[in-house]
């Protein structure tokens, strides 16, 4: 047993670090639906271009919507797909059908209004608000598919760094620990115990790593629900390929 007054080891100094710092890590995070209800509510290029349909309609003197369409709808986009299930009869042979299924992620609607032109005296007025409503459409779609984007790289990012948090670092003391005590029951040499502690510094070292990339992630799933590109958010291979090596340092 450690003496209280003698310094704490760095990889034990590290760990309880990492540890205290979970804190700052949501415990639960919002689903793609929620991400993508926000974007369409909160972009501002969005917004912008709304205004712009809403000014086009004023200065046409359009005041009384007939219909409304979402986005999907004017950008062309079925939001249906064909979906193939195959099963076996009673003879054996193999029988094929076929059903129509809402696509996911299109649950959430964003509506453009459409008016009846032919009570406007003013030419091309519906040729210049459907190009402005095709615009806005186009845009909603866009920013539907940037959403769902960031959001998986937020999600997988997520998960990695709650895994190693929950799993890969107390399993990686654990065995530091068993070997520190066969160590001192001489049952295994110095060598061994050396390579569990590097083992042990690079999850560590995993660990921050996928911390790192999580906050990116979380930084650019907030750029894309308020409009802007997103950053450096494609880093999180190099602890995964570190991840897959530690977990077989530590198999012996």
């Amino acid at each position: 047993m450690r003496n209280p007054d003698e310094p704490e080891p760095p990889l034990d100094q590290t760990a309880r670090c990492l540890k205290n710092s979970d804190n700052g890590q949501p415990a639960r995070i919002a689903s793609a639906k929620d991400i993508e209800r926000q974007a369409l509510e909160k972009r501002v290029d969005l917004q912008a271009l709304r205004n712009d349909l809403t000014g086009v309609a004023s200065e046409f003197g359009l005041t009384s919507a007939t219909r409304f369409v979402t986005d999907i709808e004017l950008a062309g986009i079925s939001s249906y797909e064909r979906a193939k299930s195959f099963t076996t009869n009673e003879e054996g042979e193999t029988e094929v059908e076929r059903e129509v299924v809402k696509r996911r992620g299109l649950e959430i609607e964003f509506q453009i209004p459409i008016f009846d032109f032919g009570g406007t005296a003013v030419r091309n007025a519906q040729e210049t608000y459907m190009a402005a409503a095709n615009r806005l459409a186009e845009r909603a779609v866009n920013v539907r598919s940037e959403a769902r984007e960031a959001y998986l790289r937020y999600r997988g990012n997520y998960d990695l760094a709650r895994h190693y948090q929950g799993r890969v670092l107390p399993l990686q003391k654990t065995i530091q620990d068993e070997a520190l005590l066969q160590y001192s029951g001489m049952l295994v040499d110095v060598s061994q115990l050396i390579l569990d502690a590097r083992t042990r510094i690079l999850s560590n070292v995993d660990a921050i790593n996928a911390r790192r990339d999580f906050w990116i992630a979380a930084t650019d799933l907030k750029a894309a629900l308020i409009g802007g590109g997103v950053g450096g958010g494609e880093g999180g291979g190099e602890a995964t390929t570190a991840a897959a090596g530690g977990g077989a340092g530590a198999a012996h």
